[in-house]
């Protein structure tokens, strides 16, 4: 299974802020890669781009748009591991989201995640 890289979440996470969105609080690398090992043993997609989803959230690495990044490294996992990441995390996807809120929280949704993604699969 494809498994995203540090570089490639931190190049997201520059991606999904908006220009108002920058801070001078330094990002914390080592909960990001925390949060990227979490799905190291994972070989099911649908259940990595949960665990990644959710950990990215929780770990709130970034000064701005961890909720953002989760989501995308959530389609990434699936787009690239022949899953379809547009139908299983469509964009206006509130279920979803509210779910990343509680994450970034600190509410241990993980599981509820999970299973969200997984009946959607099928």
């Amino acid at each position: 299974m494809r498994r995203p890289s540090l570089e490639l979440a931190v190049a997201f996470n520059r991606l999904a802020r908006q220009d108002d969105e920058w801070f001078d609080e330094p990002d914390e690398f080592d909960r990001l890669q925390r949060a990227l090992d979490a799905i190291g043993g994972i070989d099911d997609p649908v259940t990595a781009a949960a665990v990644i989803a959710y950990r990215v959230a929780k770990a709130q690495a970034f000064g701005e748009a961890n909720k953002r990044t989760g989501f995308l490294l959530a389609k990434w996992i699936l787009d690239r591991n022949g899953e379809d990441g547009s139908a299983l995390l469509p964009p206006d996807d509130r279920e979803f989201a509210a779910l990343l809120v509680k994450a970034a929280s600190g509410l241990d949704v993980e599981a509820e995640m999970v299973e969200l993604l997984r009946r959607r699969h099928g």
